[in-house]
């Protein structure tokens, strides 16, 4: 089987290994080309350098917390419009009210989480 190449990059950022490794097998296998972290601090390195065109934060974390990038990150030129698609597994209203205000596109609960719906989202905010 082919993959059609979509010419996007999607960031995974994510201290659980074995999610972060299902998530990036299958954005890959969806055609995108694939970046990785597993902490906040690693993740916002890779976000300034290589701006990649959606990103997939974990909100809780060693090191840099999901919403701690999220700042750093909108203090960049650049990260102020960054496509920020965050996964927790916190579902309360504050949370998800607070990403909003950040400009975060999409919230998803890991509880909830299906990765064909992830791939969804993710396209849908990329608009492919």
């Amino acid at each position: 089987m082919d993959i059609i190449k979509l010419n996007k990059t999607v960031l995974t950022v994510d201290d659980d290994d074995n999610l972060r490794n299902v998530l990036v097998d299958k954005l890959t296998v969806t055609g995108f080309e694939t970046l990785s972290a597993a902490n906040g601090e690693e993740g916002l390195k890779i976000i300034l350098e290589k701006h990649p065109d959606a990103i997939l934060l974990d909100a809780l974390m060693p090191k840099m917390n999901g919403w701690q990038v999220l700042e750093k990150l909108r203090e960049d030129e650049w990260g102020k419009t960054a496509n920020v698609i965050m996964l927790t597994s916190l579902e309360q209203v504050d949370f998800i009210a607070h990403a909003m205000e950040k400009g975060v596109f999409t919230y998803i609960v890991k509880s909830n989480l299906v990765l064909d719906d992830v791939i969804k989202i993710v396209k849908n905010t990329l608009h492919i």
